[in-house]
């Protein structure tokens, strides 16, 4: 049993297989790319700098691949497991990037014992009550939009 709870990000299968396919392609056009800039006629520290660059994008789309398979299989266990329940909004604080607002909540479930969680998405819109998807047993959960 999770001593704290663990929020899940809702994915479906079809959405982490097309993360994975995605960051697939990127991996296969980044490493030949990289071996190119060895070779290439450019000053060397324009090749470290690209080197460098790619190294990010490479590490970047590593993640994504792993963690989409993963994203999907929690998604999968708690819509087998889950229920769904009303969560009381006890505090909102809005961020404002520059590009758009994102909120950091407060969330009381109450389910089981009932437990304090906090969520943070761009998609609140001021609700007093949220929908959240909750297993109990193994303390995950997932605020479905």
């Amino acid at each position: 049993m999770t001593t704290n709870p663990a929020e899940v990000t809702l994915t479906s299968p079809r959405s982490a297989l097309a993360q994975r396919v995605v960051a697939g392609l990127a991996i296969a056009a980044v490493v030949p790319a990289m071996v190119w800039l060895v070779f290439s006629a450019q000053p060397w520290w324009a090749i470290a700098l690209w080197e460098f660059g790619l190294l990010v994008v490479l590490f970047g789309m590593l993640a994504i691949w792993s963690t989409a398979a993963e994203s999907a299989k929690e998604t999968v266990a708690l819509r087998a497991t889950g229920t769904t329940v009303a969560a009381e909004v006890l505090d909102s604080t809005a961020h404002d990037d520059g590009e758009g607002v994102s909120h950091e909540l407060t969330l009381w479930i109450p389910s089981g014992d009932g437990f304090e969680v906090h969520h943070r998405c761009g998609h609140y819109n001021g609700e007093q009550r949220l929908m959240v998807l909750v297993d109990p047993v193994v303390r995950t959960w997932a605020v479905v939009h």
